[in-house]
């Protein structure tokens, strides 16, 4: 009966023993791998995570900068623009009730160390004194970059007593190209030639 019981027991321990490195031991290794795998997906969550986010910074860094490029192309246009800076001249004129009697722009001339050209614009305007304090205002808040170098002001009264200025202004514009292109095409017939106009002293 004794050894009954021991062989019992014994079977228990094997069945045991058995059901431990049949089915628990291959489920917790199981376990273990998912887990693992679950712990490799949480990081690469969070590394993906910081690479949205950086790319979000770098979205609306590049929203900044198109921006930027955008007031820059306001400010120092690629052409000279002549024409729409003098028409925004004229206007500002009428919102400020100068009388505009001079205005010669130059020839763009390159900048020093720089791709930038100036275009030199003289101008005269007749006003009272906040009529030309006014026009002076406008300028600094034009869309485009106006740099007034030197305002030459004299007074005088008309026939009611007034006092009128007389503000003769040098200012200068600034455009990436010049008023003509370098290459210019001979279209007057026969074979086809270049003519090439000097932009800069040699």
């Amino acid at each position: 009966m004794r050894r009954w019981a021991l062989l019992a027991v014994l079977l228990a321990v094997l069945l045991a023993v058995g059901w431990w490195f049949l089915l628990i031991s291959p489920r917790n290794a199981r376990i273990a791998e998912e887990q693992n795998n679950l712990q490799t997906a949480q990081q690469e969550e969070v590394t993906l995570r910081g690479r949205i986010a950086q790319l979000q910074e770098i979205r609306e860094s590049e929203v900044e900068y198109l921006a930027g490029i955008g007031k820059m192309e306001a400010l120092i246009p690629e052409q000279p623009l002549l024409d729409e800076f003098i028409d925004e001249i004229y206007a500002l004129t009428q919102d400020t009730g100068v009388e505009l009697t001079e205005m010669a722009p130059a020839i763009p001339a390159p900048v020093v160390d720089s791709e930038l050209r100036e275009i030199e614009v003289g101008a005269v305007i007749h006003g009272e004194f906040f009529e030309v304090l006014g026009f002076l205002f406008g300028l600094n808040d034009m869309e485009r970059l106006v740099r007034v170098d030197s305002i030459n002001l004299t007074s005088s009264q008309d026939e009611q007593g007034t006092t009128v200025l007389s503000a003769s202004l040098t200012m200068r514009l600034f455009t990436l190209s010049d008023l003509l292109p370098t290459d210019i095409p001979d279209t007057s017939g026969g074979e086809e030639t270049t003519t090439t106009t000097p932009t800069e002293e040699e």
